[in-house]
C-alpha cells in the first residue's frame, strides 16, 4: 500500500489545474487510514470549478481502488470522467482509464479492459506522450495474454519495446515491463525458447539496477521451466522471487496476486514431484492469496492445477468439482460475445488510426498545393516588377519545371493514399477471416478437447483402448489448434521476426523426430533472431522447409538431416541437407512436391537450387 500512496502523490502532485488547498486535503483524504471520510467531506466544502471535481472523484475512485470496493472505484471514476474531459486534466484522465482497465482486468472482463486502454492510448497518441503510450502498449499486452490471444500479446508487447528503443526520455521500468510482458506470451502459448530469450535478455538488462524488478522475472523464468519439467531448477528461480515478494510484503506493498501466482507454481511443482504434503499447503495458501488478489486469473490457475493435483491422487469427486471450477469460470471470460467485441474493437481502431494517417497525408498534399500557389503568386509579381521580359520568360519556364516536379509528388503522394487504402482494405479482409476461424473453428476444437477431457474424467473405469484413443483425438485437436493459431497469426501480420519461425520449425522437428529415427542439427545464427521477414515469407519457407523434410524422411531413406541459417551480404539463406540415397533430379523435376516447392519460393522473389546424387540431397533457398 506504500507504493500505491506514493505513486498516487507522485501524479497527483503535478496537477496544476485546481487549487494547492484542495490537493493538500484530497492527499490526505486519500492517504489517511481511519479520517479518509472526514477529509474527504472537508474536500468537498473546496469544490469550486469542473476541474476541481473531476480531481475530487478521480481521488475518490483510486482510493476505493486501492481499498478494493471496486464497485465503489468504477462509480466514482465514471463521475470523474466527463468533469475531467471538460477540464482537460490530461493526466488525471488517462490515470482513470488505466484504473479502470486494471479492473476489468481482475474481473476477467478482458473486452472492457482493453476497451479502456484503448480510450487512454487514442489520448495519449494525440498528445504524443510517449511513455505513456509505451505503459498502455504494455498493458493491452497483458490484457490479451490472460485472455489467451498471445500473439496479439507479443504484438503489443514488441510496440511498446519498439518505442522504448527510439525514445530517448523512456522510464527503464517500461523496458522491462515490455520484455516481461513479451516472455510471458511465449512461455503461456508454449514456446519455451523465445520466452526464455527475453526473459534472460531481462536479466541481463537489469543486472546493476533494481533488483525489486526481477521479481516478476525470477518467478516468470521459473514457470517456464517448470513446463519443461526441470522442476529442481524452476523451484530455485521462484524461491528467489519469493525472497524479494517477502521484502515487498514488510514494505508494506500488496503482494497478494505475487503471492498468488508463487504458491501455485511452487504447488504445481510438489505435485508433479510425488510432495503432496507439501503440495497441499502450497495449494492451501495459493487460494488464500487467489481470493485477496481478486483477479479471475489467479482463481482460474489455482483450480485447472488443483484439478490435476486430485487426479494424481486419485480423487475422483474432488477432481471433477475443481475441474468444474475451472470450466464454469474460464467460461464466464472466453465467451463468443466478448471474442467477437474484442476483434471488433481492435478493427475499429487500427482503421481509425489508419482513416488518420490518410487525413494527415491529404493534408499535406493540400498544404504544398497552397504554398505552392502562394510562392507562385509572388514569383510571378516580383519578376513583373524587376525583371525584364526576357528574365521573366525565363521565369515562366523555370516556374513550368517546379510545376511538373509538384505534380510528381502529388502524384507519388496520391499513389501512396491509394496503397495505405487498398492495404486497409486487405487487412480488414485478413482480420474478418481470421475472427471467424478463431471464433468459429476454434471454439469447436475447443469444444471437442474439453468434451474428451469430461469424459475422461467422468469415466474413471473407461477401458484402456478407449482411454488411448480418446488421448489422441485430443492430442491431434491441440495440434490443430496449433496449427489453426499459426494460420490466423500469418494472417494478422505484415511482418514476423525469424525467432518465431524458428520456433515453427523447432516443433515441426521435434514431432518430425519423434515419429522417426532421423537425427536433426537445426541452426539459426543468434543475431538473425530479430531479423524481420515478410509472414508470406516465413509461411512459405516453413512449407518448403516441411516438405524437404518428409521427402528426406519418406523417400529418401535418410538418418541425418541439417538446416541451417546463415546471412551473406544483404541475402538470406536456408540450407536442408540429408545423407539420404538421393534421386536423378531431372527424372522427378516435374513432380508436383518440387514443383510446389520452387514455386513457393519464386512468389516470394527468391531463389530455388537442388542438387541430389547417392550422397545425399542439398535444398538451398535464398531471398
Amino acid at each position: 500500500m506504500i507504493k500505491k500512496i506514493t505513486c498516487f502523490i507522485l501524479v497527483f502532485s503535478s496537477l496544476q489545474s485546481f487549487s494547492q488547498n484542495l490537493q493538500k486535503i484530497l492527499i490526505k483524504a486519500y492517504t489517511s487510514q481511519d479520517s479518509s471520510d472526514y477529509y474527504f467531506k472537508k474536500a468537498k466544502k473546496l469544490v469550486v470549478s469542473v476541474a476541481d471535481e473531476g480531481e475530487y472523484y478521480f481521488c475518490k475512485s483510486a482510493r476505493q481502488n486501492d481499498y478494493a470496493s471496486v464497485d465503489s472505484a468504477i462509480y466514482y471514476a465514471n463521475c470523474a470522467i466527463p468533469k475531467l474531459k471538460e477540464a482537460k486534466s490530461i493526466n488525471s484522465l488517462l490515470t482513470v482509464y488505466n484504473n479502470l482497465g486494471n479492473i476489468y482486468n481482475n474481473k476477467g472482463q478482458y473486452d472492457k479492459a482493453i476497451q479502456y486502454r484503448i480510450l487512454a492510448l487514442k489520448m495519449a497518441e494525440q498528445q504524443n506522450l510517449k511513455n505513456w503510450i509505451v505503459n498502455i502498449y504494455v498493458s493491452i499486452s497483458y490484457d490479451y495474454h490472460d485472455f489467451e490471444n498471445y500473439q496479439k500479446g507479443i504484438d503489443y508487447g514488441k510496440k511498446a519495446l519498439q518505442i522504448y528503443r527510439n525514445d530517448k526520455n523512456a522510464k527503464p521500468k517500461n523496458f522491462h515491463s515490455a520484455l516481461n510482458a513479451i516472455a510471458i506470451n511465449y512461455d503461456d502459448w508454449n514456446k519455451p525458447e523465445q520466452a526464455i530469450y527475453y526473459h534472460k535478455l531481462n536479466l541481463k538488462y537489469v543486472k546493476g539496477k533494481d533488483t525489486i524488478l526481477l521479481q516478476n522475472t525470477f518467478n516468470n523464468l521459473g514457470n517456464t521451466l517448470l513446463k519443461q519439467k526441470k522442476f529442481t531448477e524452476a523451484k530455485k528461480w521462484i524461491l528467489r522471487s519469493k525472497k524479494i515478494i517477502d521484502f515487498k510484503a514488510k514494505s508494506g506493498d500488496n503482494v497478494d496476486y505475487n503471492y498468488a501466482t508463487c504458491y501455485t507454481n511452487l504447488a504445481t511443482i510438489a505435485t508433479e514431484l510425488n510432495q503432496f504434503e507439501d503440495a497441499e499447503k502450497y495449494f492451501n495458501l495459493a487460494l488464500k492469496y487467489s481470493k485477496k488478489s481478486k483477479t479471475a486469473e489467479k482463481l482460474r490457475d489455482y483450480y485447472y492445477q488443483k484439478s490435476i493435483y486430485n487426479k494424481k491422487r486419485n480423487n475422483l469427486s474432488e477432481t471433477i468439482k475443481e475441474q468444474d471450477n475451472y470450466i464454469k469460470l474460464r467460461d464466464s471470460i472466453y465467451t463468443v460475445e466478448r471474442n467477437e467485441a474484442l476483434a471488433e474493437m481492435e478493427t475499429k481502431y487500427q482503421t481509425e488510426k489508419k482513416e488518420k494517417q490518410l487525413l494527415l497525408a491529404k493534408n499535406q498534399i493540400l498544404q504544398k498545393e497552397e504554398e505552392s500557389k502562394e510562392k507562385s503568386y509572388w514569383l510571378i509579381l516580383t519578376s513583373f516588377l524587376v525583371l525584364s521580359s526576357v528574365i521573366i520568360g525565363y521565369l515562366f519556364f523555370r516556374q513550368q519545371k517546379l510545376k511538373n516536379k509538384q505534380q510528381e509528388h502529388e502524384f507519388e503522394l496520391k499513389n501512396a493514399i491509394a496503397k495505405i487504402e487498398t492495404q486497409n482494405k486487405l487487412q480488414e479482409q485478413r482480420l474478418s477471416i481470421s475472427r471467424d476461424l478463431h471464433d468459429n473453428i476454434g471454439a469447436q476444437l475447443t469444444f471437442i478437447i474439453s468434451s474428451v477431457e469430461n469424459l475422461k474424467f467422468g469415466f474413471p473405469n473407461i477401458d484402456e483402448k478407449i482411454s488411448n484413443h480418446l488421448t489422441k483425438i485430443s492430442s491431434f485437436t491441440k495440434d490443430t489448434i496449433v496449427e489453426l493459431r499459426d494460420t490466423i497469426w500469418a494472417m494478422n501480420s505484415n511482418d514476423i521476426d525469424l525467432i518465431d519461425l524458428r520456433s515453427r520449425l523447432l516443433n515441426f522437428i521435434e514431432k518430425a523426430q519423434t515419429s522417426s529415427n532421423v537425427n536433426f542439427k537445426f541452426n539459426i545464427d543468434e543475431s538473425l533472431n530479430q531479423k524481420k521477414i515478410s509472414s508470406l515469407q516465413g509461411i512459405n519457407i516453413y512449407r518448403v522447409i516441411q516438405e524437404a523434410v518428409n521427402n528426406a524422411v519418406k523417400h529418401a531413406k535418410a538418418t541425418k538431416i541439417d538446416i541451417e541459417t546463415f546471412a551473406k551480404e544483404n541475402e538470406l539463406t536456408f540450407e536442408i541437407k540429408d545423407n539420404g540415397i538421393g534421386f536423378n533430379s531431372e527424372e522427378v523435376v516435374h513432380g508436383n512436391g518440387l514443383y510446389n516447392m520452387k514455386k513457393r519460393i519464386e512468389e516470394i522473389g527468391g531463389n530455388f537450387n537442388l542438387s541430389s546424387n547417392e550422397n545425399g540431397t542439398k535444398i538451398t533457398i535464398t531471398i
